[in-house]
């Protein structure tokens, strides 16, 4: 009965070890996030990462992967599909102002900067993607401001998981625990954030 209840606390936390090691999950997670996902990946990754310190780089590039794919096939839908499904979709969505008024900054030399900038905001990435393709955007100029805006925020998330993770694991909270309890934290936070009126 004693070794039961010591393997136990390994057994729950083995959860966050799986998907920390899962490329392919964290790609695919990134992947929805960048197209239909609303909620930031942040709130799931960086307490993954904390947890799991050693294993944040791994998590950076596959998550970078996931998002590169998924912000590619929303600009080629963009580009190939504006009128049929595009447009009508961001009407259903709501999205039409901010949508006219990144149409008009994603055009020409904004691009790059643009993108940049919309990937750091809290405004959906997916606009910038799917305007990027509606304009008929540079792809090169587009899949470099992803590619270097997405890989500062995750490889720096990377960074300081490896710094802050193992002084967090010398408090000695189960992983099991902490990473659920982060998350959640974190998710509140974002959607306090985006409830508040600015």
């Amino acid at each position: 009965m004693t070794q039961a209840t010591d393997t136990e606390p390994e057994t729950q936390a083995s959860w966050t070890e799986r998907l920390a090691r899962h490329r392919t999950g964290l790609a695919a997670l990134s992947f929805a996030e960048s197209t239909v996902l609303p909620i930031p990946l942040e709130t799931i990754i960086a307490p993954l990462m904390i947890g799991h310190p050693k294993r944040s780089i791994t998590i950076a590039v596959s998550i970078w992967l996931g998002c590169l794919f998924g912000a590619s096939l929303f600009y080629l839908l963009g580009l190939w599909l504006r009128d049929p499904v595009v447009l009508p979709i961001i009407e259903w969505l709501s999205f039409g102002p901010e949508f006219e008024d990144l149409q008009g900054e994603l055009d020409g030399d904004g691009l790059f900067w643009t993108v940049f900038l919309v990937s750091f905001s809290p405004a959906p990435m997916q606009l910038a993607t799917l305007g990027a393709g509606a304009v008929g955007g540079n792809f090169l100029m587009f899949f470099a401001a992803i590619a270097v805006s997405r890989g500062v925020r995750y490889f720096g998330l990377a960074l300081l998981a490896q710094l802050l993770g193992e002084r967090i694991e010398k408090l000695n909270i189960p992983k099991r625990k902490l990473v659920p309890i982060m998350a959640i934290v974190l998710a509140c936070g974002y959607l306090i954030y985006r409830l508040l009126p600015i």
